[in-house]
């Protein structure tokens, strides 16, 4: 069993999230997975945390679902309450998300770091959605996600083929934000969680429920969901500072409301 793992850092207004079960390179189990839902939702409610950061213990990120704790066959209500009440809780966080990824991430550790807005992976990090290599089929979001990061066709190869991506290879076809050294990938991301946590927090929420509606929605629709989203915008304190801001030529100063 893993446990999930918070830590806050006051400082700089984020969170970081742990997956910890380092002797099965953080591998999750479905009530594992409950409470990293939970964990997000948590975090999304509290004002203080501007930006999460999502991570797993040790020398792995997730190696996907603990079929050592399976006990019974899953049932598409367990599987909705864990797995995909997770990925669920990342991708409608209203907060940014960044996956630091310092080893494998692979099936459901997979679609888990590339639901995540940012994903910064170490160089010996590898990327595998191999659910088809143990007779499974694709879920925790990974026929949602992969499509629209990497088109139909190469979601399909990577799919059916299971294979695993170094780091090198995934950030050539858009799985990945950026490809950092082991050594740097701590700092590496604590930079970039410093700075999006200091950042207009309600545009960013915006900005994700724009796109994540974008495939759905006509093109009148869209335009559409963007003039409400715009007019919301304009009644927030970031509005008026990033104007005041622009105005009196100097950096502003958001406060995430």
């Amino acid at each position: 069993m893993a446990t999930i793992r918070t830590e806050i850092h006051e400082a700089e207004s984020y969170a970081t999230v742990v997956i910890s079960n380092p002797d099965r390179k953080n591998a999750v189990s479905e009530s594992d997975t409950e409470d990293l839902a939970a964990a997000f939702r948590e975090l999304d409610a509290n004002d203080e945390v501007r930006c999460l950061v999502l991570t797993g213990a040790g020398e792995a990120f997730c190696a996907g679902a603990d079929l050592s704790s399976v006990g019974s066959t899953p049932t598409a209500e367990s599987i909705d309450r864990g797995f995909h009440a997770a990925v669920e809780a990342i991708m409608t966080c209203s907060k940014p998300v960044i996956a630091k990824v310092d080893g494998p991430a692979i099936g459901a550790g997979a679609s888990l770091a590339t639901a995540c807005d940012f994903v910064y992976a170490a160089e010996s990090a590898r990327i595998g959605f191999s659910f088809s290599s143990i007779g499974l089929t694709a879920d925790t979001g990974a026929t949602f996600i992969l499509p629209r990061l990497v088109g139909v066709r190469t979601a399909t190869e990577l799919l059916m083929s299971g294979d695993i991506l170094s780091a090198s290879e995934a950030a050539d076809i858009g799985l990945l934000t950026e490809v950092v050294s082991d050594a740097d990938i701590d700092q590496r991301v604590h930079e970039r969680a410093t700075t999006l946590a200091s950042g207009p927090t309600r545009v960013y929420s915006s900005i994700r429920r724009l796109l994540l509606r974008s495939n759905a929605n006509t093109l009148e629709e869209q335009l559409d969901l963007e003039a409400r989203e715009q007019e919301r915008m304009f009644h927030t304190q970031d509005m008026m500072e990033g104007v005041a801001a622009f105005t009196e030529d100097r950096e502003p100063d958001f406060s995430g409301r």
